[in-house]
């Protein structure tokens, strides 16, 4: 898809508000001395920028301190007010969602960033019913699949067909695995992974079932997502494992349910929001991002609405800095706040696609935060391996220092980290596909905290990292402030040395025209949910 056209404020208008706001970022406690410590020789003013930059001694190197968490949670906040004035969601093509860039727009500007919005159309889908009845009443959770066919509005009646054996044939990815078993006019019920879920779609039709259930390997149902809207025949719900060993029984029992699965797909518009400090054309560019959308379902909060008031609170406690060249060099530093993350990445995937190869070769970094202030939460660092563009091949050079760079900034915090899920369920993946070194940090949701990891972070094991994963109760009230506060304090150090001191351009990248787009996401190494909306 063609780049947007972008926006940008009136220049006079611009300088009046780098004025303004310099003035109050200089006044934070703490901050203006932290500043002076920092080997940045000054820049001269230009139209690329928009701040006054900051002299300071040649021989200083200190990084300054990190954003502080009273002003991170005043953001989370403000997404909590959106989220309520806006029928309990900010999900990309709903006002909500356009209500949180507005105010991010608004304090990035008044801070002396060239901002811009990306603008992109895709299928928003939401759910209408979700519900699956049993004999005797039973009603367990379903959730249905995004962009999946809905059922009649009285739902569907049919007994079970649920595939055993080996972990191969149950999950129901060839052929053969229906081979002997009596699924025409009956719900076929397969385990998650092995495959994309369009291609369990496609066999489940094949074989005649008139449904599709597919039972997660972690605890909750699994967060189906099919590659695109209108290309499925069958309705499609994700249940978890408890419910899968119940509907065995009923199927053993010959038994039937009822399944309503209903939604409503129809195309929007959204924006992802681009936030631009020093030089406007350079051979070097770091860019941090996060998304700001929720899921349809709820506020999203932890998921995404802190990581997001990290990354924007990192911008303003930057604002001081960004008119001026680390190490001597001109570096733009970009913050991206993507939309429609939860609908398959859609706002890093158009973003990375609108970039040339020139421009590709130029991102020396991109840094990722997502859901870094898990209730139950975990420190997890996004783990060279896991940006691999596929099975063999290399990550992109330079992910490796990335990943050890997150490492020792928590180290130095007095914290041990752990690596992040290669499940390829974030905006991260879009870069790592067009070669660009990548990483960032994770602080986990649906996966139960094991003993070991309780043991090293404290929390509660056994139970989820985000009980609230991509539900309405996703609120601020249930967010961690410690783990947000030391994924900010990391992420900060990081942030800081790519900046500042960035590594060179980035010449070996990948030379597609853009990222690939496969059927659906990668399916995970380890067990956790089928093709989830995103990670959230």
């Amino acid at each position: 898809m063609p780049p947007a056209p972008s926006r940008a404020r009136p220049p006079a208008k611009a300088r009046a508000a780098v004025r303004r706001r310099t003035a109050h970022v200089l006044l934070r406690p703490g901050l203006a001395a932290t500043v002076l410590a920092l080997a940045v020789p000054a820049a001269a003013p230009g139209p690329a920028q928009r701040v006054t930059p900051v002299s300071a001694p040649a021989q200083a190197r200190a990084v300054p301190a990190p954003p502080g968490l009273a002003r991170i949670e005043r953001h989370v906040e403000k997404f909590q007010r959106v989220a309520d004035r806006n029928g309990g969601r900010r999900a990309s093509g709903t006002p909500g969602y356009d209500a949180s860039l507005r105010y991010a727009e608004s304090l990035l500007e008044s801070a002396g960033y060239r901002t811009r919005r990306e603008e992109f159309s895709f299928p928003y889908t939401e759910t209408l019913k979700e519900q699956l009845l049993l004999a005797g009443g039973r009603s367990p959770r379903v959730v249905v699949a995004g962009y999946a066919p809905s059922t009649p509005a009285a739902g569907l009646r049919a007994r079970f067909a649920v595939l055993r054996g080996g972990a191969e044939r149950a999950r129901g990815c060839a052929p053969a695995a229906y081979e002997g078993v009596r699924t025409a006019g009956r719900f076929a019920v397969v385990r998650a992974g092995g495959c994309a879920l369009d291609r369990k779609e496609r066999l489940a039709a094949g074989a005649g079932a008139r449904a599709l259930l597919v039972v997660n390997e972690a605890p909750g149902p699994s967060h189906g997502w099919l590659a695109a809207d209108g290309a499925a025949r069958l309705p499609v719900g994700g249940v978890s494992p408890g419910t899968g060993r119940l509907l065995a029984r009923e199927a053993a029992a010959g038994r039937t349910g009822v399944l309503t699965l209903r939604s409503r797909t129809e195309r929007r518009r959204t924006h992802n929001l681009l936030a631009d400090a020093g030089p406007a054309a350079f051979g070097r560019t770091v860019v941090a991002g996060a998304h700001l959308d929720s899921v349809p379902d709820g506020p999203g909060i932890n998921d995404n609405g802190v990581a997001a008031a990290v990354l924007l609170e990192t911008a303003l406690h930057a604002a001081p800095l960004t008119g001026a060249r680390g190490d001597g060099a001109g570096v733009r530093r970009r913050f991206a706040f993507w939309a429609a993350e939860e609908f398959g990445l859609l706002g890093s995937r158009h973003h990375v696609a609108s970039l040339g190869a020139r421009e590709r070769a130029r991102v020396t970094a991109y840094l990722n935060l997502e859901m870094v202030g898990s209730p139950n939460y975990g420190l997890y660092v996004l783990g060279a391996a896991a940006t691999a563009p596929g099975p063999g091949q290399p990550p992109a050079a330079g992910s490796g220092g990335i990943e050890r760079r997150f490492r020792a900034a928590f180290a130095a915090l007095g914290e041990r980290t752990r690596p992040a899920p290669a499940d390829g369920r974030s905006d991260y993946v879009p870069f790592v596909a067009a070669g660009i070194p990548a990483g960032g940090l994770y602080g986990g949701s649906f996966e139960p905290k094991t003993a070991g990891q309780a043991r090293l972070w404290g929390g509660r094991a056994g139970a989820p990292h985000d009980p609230c994963y991509h539900l309405p109760c996703d609120r601020s009230w249930q967010y961690s402030r410690r783990a947000t506060r030391l994924n900010s304090a990391a992420f900060w150090r990081v942030w800081a040395s790519y900046a500042l001191s960035p590594p060179a351009r980035n010449t070996h990248p990948r030379r597609t025209a853009a990222p690939p787009e496969p059927p659906s996401p990668p399916v995970p190494a380890a067990p956790v949910p089928l093709l989830t909306r995103g990670r959230s």
